[in-house]
């Protein structure tokens, strides 16, 4: 069972390339920080990193990944002393220079960075190139991403952004193969009950959860099983479960579902419970959900 698949559906998450060239001349770009998850991939030579803090620099070399899952402010640039800001001369990823080259995307969500995966990552993520030698299908993509990205072939753009999505997964399978010690969902997913138990609530919503066929789906008692889900995401299993419903609920009535379908759906065995639950949670109705993703 597969508990995050359904997690990056109901948040529909669709990457975008938006640089990939390199970066020749004086130059140091400053990234204030935005509304979506955002990485850079160096895919030659080296730039260094300002996290903008009491870190020191950080220097970034050929295959190294730096992903910033709540987009930090941070700074780039071709040495560690990096200077005021000053645009690069940009040149096509596949030509000599000597500067990075640098592919960059971001990662987006319907819902913004608000999302138990985003939630669970690092302020700043840094994947070595040595690193991904221990994990051949993110090296990989890593190197198909790169090599999409000096190409001028067609369907380019849609190419590398669809890479960009797998390389979002790529980047979860990996921390949570590494992590020390991942908090939130990864955690949660890093223990074997609990993920029994997210798989089973994310993958059949509309059935009639309680703590206990919940706790024998998860092979383990009902203190153990609240004990451990509260302290690992903060909340219970049941507020979980509400929690998760709604969003599938969002989603579905933004594609155009219909109320009495998505109610059911979501395990209410009324119209009338769902819409109340619904309104409880966003401030507005089913309904309103549905015309604001048709204006």
């Amino acid at each position: 069972m597969d508990a995050v698949t359904p997690v990056l559906d109901a948040f529909h998450l669709h990457a975008s390339v938006f640089e990939r060239a390199r970066f020749c001349g004086h130059w140091a770009l400053t990234h204030a920080g935005g509304q979506h998850a955002s990485f850079h991939l160096v895919s030659s030579g080296r730039c260094w990193l300002d996290r903008m803090d009491d870190a020191a620099p950080l220097e970034l070399g050929p295959g190294d990944l730096l992903v910033m899952p709540r987009d930090a402010p941070h700074r780039l640039g071709p040495a560690q002393d990096i200077g005021p800001d000053r645009e690069p001369e940009r040149r096509p990823l596949d030509t000599a220079g000597d500067g990075p080259g640098l592919v960059c995307g971001y990662f987006a969500f319907d819902e913004g960075m608000h999302n138990p995966i985003l939630d669970a990552l690092p302020d700043y993520l840094v994947i070595r190139a040595e690193e991904m030698r221990d994990d051949r299908s993110l090296q990989r993509l890593v190197e198909l991403l790169i090599h999409e990205s000096a190409r001028e072939a067609t369907g380019g753009d849609a190419m590398v952004n669809h890479l960009a999505d797998a390389l979002f997964i790529g980047v979860i399978r990996h921390h949570l193969a590494t992590a020390e010690q991942p908090v939130g969902l990864l955690a949660a997913l890093a223990d074997p009950a609990l993920h029994r138990a997210l798989a089973a609530l994310h993958s059949r919503p509309s059935e009639h959860w309680t703590l206990d066929n919940l706790a024998r789906t998860a092979a383990v008692s009902r203190s153990v099983l609240a004990e451990r889900f509260t302290r690992t995401l903060g909340v219970a299993p049941m507020t979980w479960l509400f929690q998760w419903r709604m969003q599938l609920a969002l989603r579905r009535l933004r594609s155009g579902a219909a109320v009495a379908n998505v109610a059911a759906g979501c395990g209410y065995a009324t119209e009338s419970g769902f819409a109340k639950a619904f309104a409880r949670h966003f401030g507005y109705g089913p309904g309103a959900a549905r015309r604001r993703a048709r204006d």
